[in-house]
């Protein structure tokens, strides 16, 4: 279960509750000496100002150009009370998340960023296929995954020779996980796979090995071992609206959402008033400008 990005509006919402009232009045009152609204918000500024502020910008900025609604929060919630089940309180306390309410504005902000990113995407028709080849069938497969181009030409060269995919897998295979198991994946989910995996895979016929793959893990020699159609599956032009948003999906990351926020506040020309913090959104904005 992965998200982009945490936003703890706790936190947030208080410094924004002080700046409307920061006036001086003392908030502590002891013999030792007193504490004021001013020292407060200070300390605050000074230790969480430029990150808290800087995402309450961006929220802002997003909210006004994209909406979420409360279905696709409810349903991205969904998703991490059933991944973790019975331990989704304990997770909660893990990630320093005090209720569910929280979270649901952290999806909600995570959602708005997803949707800037997506709106930058493009996507071909020959990556449309793609994913309709990945909807339309189940693979089952195993691989062989090394450290190099080199090595897994040399692989490539022995399965040629009619070495056994499995004892190759045992001998060579870099995934500690499935190599003792001859390098068996099982049933695959390109949801929890990178994308040239994923292509790679679900176009080979049964029993049909690939050609070296390279992801970020290194080089992939693979084989389908099952290949089954799906029955009932939509035609091609009726999932095309669908197709389109999980192939953004699968290219979604860190560096792509941040062009899309850094090119929306860009577009909103942001303005700071507190002299300390003026200038923290200024990498974000010289940034979105080389991204038009």
């Amino acid at each position: 279960m992965k998200k982009k990005y945490l936003l703890t509006l706790t936190l947030a919402a208080g410094l924004l509750t002080l700046t409307a009232c920061n006036n001086g009045k003392a908030i502590v009152e002891s013999d030792a000496g007193n504490i004021s609204q001013d020292e407060f918000y200070q300390t605050l500024k000074d230790r969480y100002g430029e990150s808290t502020l800087k995402e309450l910008v961006y929220k802002q900025v997003l909210s006004d150009k994209y909406k979420v609604s409360d279905k696709e929060v409810d349903n991205a919630l969904k998703q991490y009370k059933d991944a973790y089940g019975d331990n989704f309180q304990s997770w909660l306390s893990q990630m320093g998340i005090s209720s569910e309410d929280e979270l649901k504005d952290i999806l909600k902000f995570s959602l708005l960023q997803e949707k800037a990113a997506k709106d930058k995407i493009k996507v071909t028709n020959d990556e449309l296929k793609e994913q309709y080849d990945i909807e339309t069938k189940t693979v089952k497969a195993r691989h062989i995954l090394v450290a190099d181009e080199e090595t897994a030409k040399k692989v490539e060269q022995r399965l040629a020779n009619g070495e056994d995919f499995a004892a190759l897998a045992k001998e060579l295979s870099t995934d500690t996980a499935t190599a003792e198991k001859g390098g068996d994946l099982g049933e695959l989910n390109p949801d929890q796979l990178v994308r040239e995996f994923t292509v790679a895979a679900y176009k080979l016929k049964e029993n049909e090995i690939s050609d070296p793959v390279k992801t970020d893990y290194g080089y992939h020699i693979i084989q389908a071992t099952k290949v089954t159609e799906k029955k009932d599956v939509k035609p091609f032009d009726k999932m095309k609206s669908e197709l389109e948003d999980k192939v953004k999906q699968s290219k979604l990351d860190s560096t792509t959402i941040q062009k899309a926020v850094n090119e929306a506040v860009k577009d909103a020309d942001v303005k700071i008033n507190d002299k300390d913090l003026k200038d923290i959104l200024k990498d974000s904005v010289e940034t979105g400008s080389k991204n038009k």
